[in-house]
C-alpha cells in the first residue's frame, strides 16, 4: 500500500472517538483555564490541540463554533472574558 501525501497538506493528530474538556486561553491573565464544558467528537485529537489548528481550513462542528459566544469567569481575576480565536480554544481529552 502506498501514501500519497500532498506538499503543502498536513494530516491532523491521530483520531479517535472521545470525551473532550473545553479549556480556552484566558484574555485577562493569559492563563488556560476549563470552562466546565465537555463535548464527545467521533473525530477528535488524541492529545491536547486547539480547535482551530485540528480543524485548519475544515468546517468546524457547530457545538465547537458556538464556544466562541461562552463568557469564561477567570478564576484569578474575577473577571469574565469571551475567547474569540478558535486557535486558543482547546480540546483535551478526558480519561473517561
Amino acid at each position: 500500500m502506498q501514501l500519497k501525501l500532498t506538499i503543502g497538506k498536513t494530516l491532523p493528530s491521530a483520531v479517535h472517538s472521545s470525551q473532550y474538556s473545553i479549556f480556552v486561553s484566558c484574555n485577562k491573565c493569559g492563563g488556560l483555564h476549563e470552562t466546565g464544558i465537555s463535548v464527545t467528537l467521533g473525530d477528535g485529537p488524541v492529545d491536547k490541540q486547539s480547535v482551530g489548528d485540528f480543524y485548519g481550513e475544515q468546517s468546524v462542528p457547530r457545538s465547537l463554533a458556538n464556544l466562541t459566544n461562552n463568557s469564561v469567569t477567570c478564576p484569578r481575576t474575577g473577571k469574565q472574558s469571551t475567547q474569540k480565536n478558535s486557535h486558543q480554544i482547546f480540546l483535551v481529552p478526558t480519561s473517561s
